[in-house]
């Protein structure tokens, strides 16, 4: 059995109903992508179930899919280190964005299995104070971890509001 938070019953339906999962399959999907991990030196990965998931539950349980995602999660990642790195949310810079609320995933769904709701507030920073680069590091935090702890989030998407 995979080392993955359990779904509420709402999610879990949404997740067999829309995203074609099947539990019994899980162990067998993440050996899957755990052995093509392996056999791929230029990604550096988690391996890690919970992890796993978010890339299948994004892909419809589509391994092909799956695999893509991963490999463009870290491409990104290798392209884009300016915004890959000083990643601390207590540096200052960060902590007054964080304060700003330019991006709010707001604490309820409209429904159990509804999508998280963020509020976009883009004129809350001043954009003399602040480079692009700093305003998306921030949004990349915010994003990785929604990611990884946000069952709503991965299971039915996101809206901006």
């Amino acid at each position: 059995m995979p080392n993955i938070r359990p779904l509420s019953a709402e999610l879990a339906k949404k997740a067999a109903d829309e995203l074609f999962e099947k539990p019994e399959r899980l162990d067998e999907d993440l050996a899957a992508l755990r052995t093509w991990l392996s056999k791929c030196p230029h990604i550096k990965a988690r391996t890690d179930d919970q992890f796993l998931m978010m890339f299948l539950r994004g892909s419809k349980h589509s391994l092909e899919r799956a695999k893509e995602k991963l490999d463009m999660y870290y491409a990104i990642r290798t392209a884009a280190p300016e915004l890959m790195r000083n990643r601390d949310p207590e540096e200052a810079k960060s902590t007054e964005l964080i304060k700003l609320g330019s991006a709010i995933p707001l604490p309820n769904t409209v429904t159990p299995d509804g999508p998280r709701i963020i509020l976009i507030r883009p004129g809350t920073y001043d954009p003399t104070k602040y480079t692009i680069q700093e305003v998306f590091r921030y949004n990349t935090m915010m994003a990785d971890i929604m990611m990884k702890e946000d069952d709503n989030l991965i299971v039915a998407g996101q809206v901006m509001q």
